[in-house]
């Protein structure tokens, strides 16, 4: 039975779980991206494949083991590990609950061969300081590449880095079997490859080829034999990024070149020792943390809130400075979370021009339960976004979504004022924060959007509205 059909009979996975995007398909299983409704979050489902369902001691229950022992903001966590009993998924079938990530995999976030090498030393930085959390707790990843680790969006600089995928993962010293090579080769340190005990130098190895890869665009072998990635790892020449690229600093050069070391001895003995090659980040600018936003600040968006939840539109400029207009927004999510306060954030989505504008309706509408169904068909909602309603739930729908008669002008101009439209008729429901990030506004429906919500707010001030708590948080002009 294909995924669509089975939605159609149970959307919601465990009475709590709605899939909303199919995100990937692997060796072990699928992954979605869900709502989980009972913490109102959405998050990632990774689901065995049914014919390996039934094994006494599924792949997951290990994953999960390693997985869930790990707390740091440079790894995606583990929330859950559950069987499914309705829903989509065949009964019995296992399922990892994870967090979701908003970005994608290294090598597509980042221009291999052509990032800044202040990039790319600050991506290192981030993952070494996963790894040595990950070598910590006792646990070697044993499967460091590009596609497990994720970069999210960001206007400038480097997005939030997170490393994933604990299927492989295994408890420190533990060896390997010989001639059987678990990860993907060019990637695979000798001591692995020699069936030999592996630690964290195996996963700093991965690494060094990982960033030799990102810094010059190419592998340190262009190959596609097993055999001679094999030949290559056990005696082949240093990986040594400079010759490609003469811009990248020394100190760089240096880490790629220790790490990528055939004898692991010679490798920097821990995450840590590796950090030490490349020395201190440079200070940012701004501001960068929550106990920096002046009180001041603090006190105008407590204040905003308090009005939205008693009723009132509000809007509420961010500030212009980059780094106090994140702390701000972050600010705003949790005191409105605190005052119940409902809070979606409106952004460019990772890798396009496009704004996550469906997402953040989709969240909204999940929000609302049984009346959700009654929004959708009222103010139309699935004749201009990717839409459509199963049973009664809505869900994602790209392949019944016509996107570029969606982004004709006209379409825009007129879904705009239906999603405005639905935002405050969600706030009659439940008080209703609307951050946007300036990336949101190059997508020309999410502009529309913003400036007849600002419209409203503007004549609400000299006439009397019943459309309830809504506060607009977006870039100062």
């Amino acid at each position: 039975m294909t995924a669509t059909a089975q939605l159609s009979t149970s959307p919601a996975l465990d009475g709590r779980f709605f899939f909303v995007e199919a995100l990937g398909r692997g060796g072990q299983g699928n992954v979605f991206r869900a709502y989980d409704r009972v913490f109102r979050r959405d998050v990632a489902i990774k689901a065995l494949h049914e014919a390996r369902a039934n094994d006494p001691v599924h792949p997951l229950a290990v994953e999960f083991a390693a997985w869930s022992r790990l707390r740091h903001p440079h790894v995606v966590r583990a929330y859950e590990l559950l069987r499914a009993s309705s829903g989509p998924l065949p009964p019995g079938t296992p399922y990892l609950v994870l967090e979701l990530v908003r970005g994608l995999p290294v090598h597509r976030a980042l221009r291999a061969g052509a990032e800044a090498p202040s990039i790319l030393e600050e991506l290192a930085r981030r993952v070494l300081r996963a790894l040595d959390h990950v070598h910590r707790a006792g646990i070697v990843h044993r499967d460091l590449k590009p596609g497990n680790v994720l970069v999210g969006p960001s206007r400038r600089g480097l997005g939030r880095v997170k490393l994933t995928d604990f299927g492989l993962a295994s408890e420190s010293g533990r060896a390997g079997e010989p001639g059987h090579i678990s990860g993907s080769i060019p990637y695979v340190a000798p001591e692995t490859i020699l069936g030999l005990k592996v630690d964290g130098r195996a996963d700093l190895y991965g690494l060094g080829v990982l960033l030799f890869f990102l810094a010059t665009g190419r592998l340190p072998l262009v190959s596609k034999s097993p055999e001679r990635w094999v030949r290559w790892h056990l005696d082949g020449p240093p990986a040594e990024p400079r010759e490609l690229r003469p811009d990248l600093s020394m100190r760089f050069a240096e880490l790629v070149v220790r790490l990528t070391e055939r004898a692991r001895d010679a490798r920097p003995a821990t995450a840590t020792e590796a950090l030490s090659i490349l020395g201190s980040a440079p200070a940012r600018a701004g501001c960068d943390s929550t106990h920096e936003l002046p009180l001041g600040e603090r006190a105008r968006v407590r204040f905003a809130i308090d009005d939205a939840r008693a009723g009132a539109m509000r809007e509420l400029a961010l500030p212009t400075n980059a780094g106090r207009a994140r702390v701000t927004r972050r600010e705003l999510t949790t005191r409105s979370a605190a005052a119940g306060v409902t809070c979606v954030t409106l952004e460019r989505t990772a890798g396009t021009h496009m704004s996550n504008l469906a997402r953040v309706v989709l969240t909204l509408l999940l929000t609302l339960g049984p009346e959700a169904r009654a929004l959708v068909e009222k103010h139309g909602l699935h004749r201009g976004l990717p839409l459509t309603l199963v049973a009664g739930v809505p869900v994602w729908d790209r392949q019944g979504h016509d996107e570029e008669r969606a982004r004709r002008p006209a379409a825009v101009r007129v879904v705009a004022l239906r999603v405005a439209a639905f935002f405050f008729d969600a706030a009659r429901r439940c008080p209703l924060a609307l951050v946007v990030d300036p990336s949101a506004l190059s997508d020309p429906l999410a502009a529309g959007v913003v400036l007849r919500l600002r419209r409203a707010i503007a004549r609400s001030k000299s006439v009397r509205s019943d459309v309830g708590g809504f506060l607009l948080a977006l870039p100062a002009r």
